[in-house]
């Protein structure tokens, strides 16, 4: 069993991504069952990421797991901008939000307008760059252990702390889409967080860029029936007949 998926994996490491018929194929002594279970492993060890149809390698910056942000924020930053301006023009004067922790929020928070709003967030660098760029809105910080990875608190103390807040809108972020898995994210506090706010929330907005689209990370928080409005800077893929809206941002 070890060598077959050695073997499976230096293929698939040759070839970048493949699909289960191209696999197949490759290797005809073996049922597709069992080369699904195979793919199934090593996506489990963090080898490989499942695809619609196949499969395909982990890309470098996530390694074992997600990159630190100052490399997401880097990463597809055109995308992120024009998402972020989308996305702005969904903020009401005078309503509850809350700003999830991420890159793309970030460029959210820049970009939102100097208006009355009370605005609760996770993130230590969000919080800061609200309190230093702009005037009139009021900033919640919520508390806990700091994760330097993310720059954001994500602990149990957190979740008692947001069954006492209403938020109109949540202005969210993932860091992998797949039809079938839905929102993922690589640690269970976060999805945990995310779970809790989508929960809390009468409105959930999800800003996911294009890079994100077939990413499986270890924790599903949300599928697309959760979400109200997804903004992307490209067709999310799998969309069907759901109830989210879709905003293109170009």
């Amino acid at each position: 069993m070890h060598e077959r998926r050695e073997a499976i994996f230096k293929y698939i490491e040759q070839q970048g991504e493949v699909t289960l018929a191209g696999l197949c194929g490759e290797f005809s002594n073996w049922s597709s069952m069992t080369i699904r279970r195979d793919l199934a492993a090593l996506a489990a060890e963090r080898r490989i990421i499942l695809t619609k149809g196949g499969a395909r390698m982990l890309p470098q910056r996530y390694g074992l797991d997600e990159a630190v942000y100052t490399e997401r924020e880097l990463h597809n930053s055109d995308a992120k901008i024009r998402i972020a301006r989308t996305a702005a023009t969904l903020i009401t004067r005078g309503k509850g939000i809350f700003l999830d922790a991420g890159s793309t929020v970030m460029e959210l928070a820049r970009r939102m307008p100097d208006c009355d709003l009370a605005v609760v967030t996770n993130a230590l660098n969000i919080a800061l760059e609200l309190a230093t760029s702009k005037t009139k809105p009021s900033v919640v910080m919520l508390g806990g252990t700091l994760s330097r990875k993310t720059i954001a608190v994500a602990d149990p103390m957190v979740m008692s702390r947001l069954e006492q807040i209403n938020i109109d809108t949540a202005f969210m972020c993932t860091s992998g889409y797949d039809e079938k898995v839905g929102f993922s994210v690589g640690t269970e506090l976060d999805a945990m967080l995310k779970r809790a706010v989508i929960s809390r929330a009468r409105r959930v907005v999800m800003l996911v860029d294009s890079s994100k689209f077939g990413m499986v990370l270890p924790f599903s928080f949300a599928s697309l029936e959760d979400v109200d409005v997804l903004v992307s800077d490209a067709a999310l893929p799998g969309r069907g007949s759901s109830k989210c809206k879709f905003k293109l941002a170009v």
